[in-house]
């Protein structure tokens, strides 16, 4: 449980990170870039693949909140607001490992 506690806090540190010049936030509404789709790629910080976006997991009012993105053969749950734009995919200031900590979506 601490864990899990930790890892947001992580992730919610990370998400104040400045992002690159190039990248795009995504905006739940009145969207700056378009919204993931399924089949695009996640990066991280230095353009290296982590893996695929599987899923898009809307609100009630049909904004994008969470994807579901499959890193190393497992689902990974993720805020859209931790993403960015970058040409065809999508960034994260989320290292590997720190994807491969999250809970797996079930």
């Amino acid at each position: 449980m601490k864990r899990r506690a930790l890892l947001g806090l992580c992730l919610l540190a990370a998400l104040g990170a400045g992002a690159q010049a190039e990248t795009q936030p995504i905006a739940a509404e009145g969207s700056v870039a378009p919204a993931p789709q399924p089949g695009q790629k996640l990066k991280d910080a230095k353009g290296a693949t982590l893996g695929q976006i599987e899923k898009i997991i809307a609100d009630a009012d049909g904004r994008p909140r969470q994807v579901l993105v499959r890193v190393t053969r497992v689902l990974r749950v993720l805020p859209v607001d931790a993403l960015t734009r970058s040409g065809d995919a999508y960034v994260t200031v989320l290292t590997r490992a720190e994807l491969e900590a999250l809970p797996a979506a079930d």
